[in-house]
């Protein structure tokens, strides 16, 4: 990514991941176009799997109330990850996350447009007390989006930061909330281009 954005934490312990994905526009006006266009695919979670053709990954929207949602996703909403590969156990092969920010920002002077969502693990909303989720409030990692247009650019790029459980134990390459890489790149490029996928 040319310029890290201010939402994507410092990197403290753990591991940490960037992965980047670029289309060159004809234009800096076929940009733009792509950049409203991504902005709403990575707003519109409960579609993720769809975008990034990440088979067997569900992504569910849910308010600040565990309530399912289908509208764009809100700063404060939670997202429900099922993953297979987590399997049964207290979690119910569950993973969750909150939605704490999500900013955009626009440089004209720069040719230079933004826009951010980051994520923390969280506990079920509807049940946060059970432990449900795979990560209890407190833990310091973050999985961070950020979509940046520059000119006749556009990137679309995934951070994660101080993620101790793939540093802790063996999950084959998957880091929190528990996608390979290759399905995070997936994600990224699918909400830039739908259908198209990093090789």
């Amino acid at each position: 990514m040319p310029d890290y954005h201010y939402l994507i934490p410092d990197q403290q312990q753990g591991l940490e991941k960037n992965l980047e994905y670029t289309v060159v526009c004809d234009t800096t006006e076929d940009a733009e176009d792509f950049f409203v266009d991504a902005k709403e695919r990575l707003m519109d979670i409960n579609n993720w799997n769809r975008y990034g053709r990440i088979e067997g990954v569900v992504f569910r929207l849910r308010d600040s109330h565990g309530k399912e949602a289908h509208r764009h996703a809100r700063k404060g909403d939670s997202i429900r990850v099922d993953i297979p590969v987590n399997g049964p156990g207290e979690s119910g092969g569950f993973d969750w996350v909150a939605i704490e920010a999500i900013e955009y920002d626009d440089y004209p002077d720069l040719g230079l447009e933004t826009f951010g969502m980051r994520l923390h693990p969280s506990l079920n909303p509807m049940n946060a007390q059970a432990g449900n989720g795979a990560y209890a409030p407190g833990d310091n990692a973050t999985g961070t989006f950020v979509i940046l247009r520059r000119g006749n650019k556009l990137i679309s790029t995934y951070h994660g930061r101080n993620d101790h459980r793939q540093a802790e134990t063996n999950m084959g390459g998957r880091a929190w909330p528990g996608l390979t890489d290759m399905q995070w790149a997936s994600l990224i490029s699918g909400i830039a281009e739908p259908g198209m996928v990093r090789r």
